[in-house]
């Protein structure tokens, strides 16, 4: 009897640990333990903690607009410390720690970067960089300047529309396209 009301406790919190995951995790304003900040403008729509191998885990957020794009709810990152309760999240995700330099900051889009072949990951999926610190603004990093940060993995949970950097239908799943920003091959 003590071990089926341990197996039912155990499933219980399973189910509930699962469907917490499967409707995404609440906007805290970094409340831990997702407290980690990269400490620039990706805070106000990120939330992530360092685990004990030194990766990141967490969740990157989005805010519906509304509007629809061929049938498909339409979204974009939102400043979830102005407006939590309007955040969901978009993506989950992973990462790690590398350096990259800066390569080019093109005009609506995001800074370019390269990475060591070498500080790559094996598994698939990483393509966004995105630095520690400052400067708060993509546009006030320095071209040729090395900067730490995290390699970013990105796992859509929902299909939407994101309006980011030119438009991308986003579909559940590894997401290696709305945020890329990334090279190995630096020469030239």
């Amino acid at each position: 009897m003590k071990i089926r009301i341990a197996l039912l406790i155990s499933l219980f919190g399973l189910l509930v640990t699962g469907s917490v995951f499967a409707a995404g995790y609440a906007w805290r304003d970094h409340a831990a333990p997702y407290n980690f900040l990269f400490g620039n403008h990706i805070d106000t729509h990120q939330q992530s903690k360092v685990l004990r191998n030194g990766q990141l885990n967490g969740f990157l957020y989005i805010v519906y607009t509304g509007e629809e794009m061929d049938g498909v709810p339409a979204a974009m990152h939102g400043d979830c410390t102005m407006q939590p309760e309007a955040c969901a999240v978009g993506w989950m995700l992973q990462g790690v720690p590398v350096q990259a330099t800066l390569l080019d900051k093109p005009e609506g889009d995001h800074p370019q970067w390269c990475i060591n072949k070498q500080d790559m990951p094996r598994q698939r999926g990483y393509s966004h960089f995105h630095w520690l610190g400052a400067p708060e603004h993509a546009g006030d990093l320095q071209i040729g300047e090395v900067y730490d940060g995290y390699l970013l993995k990105l796992t859509a949970r929902a299909t939407f529309f994101f309006e980011h950097h030119g438009g991308f239908l986003v579909t559940p799943g590894i997401d290696t396209e709305t945020h890329a920003n990334v090279v190995t091959n630096c020469e030239g």
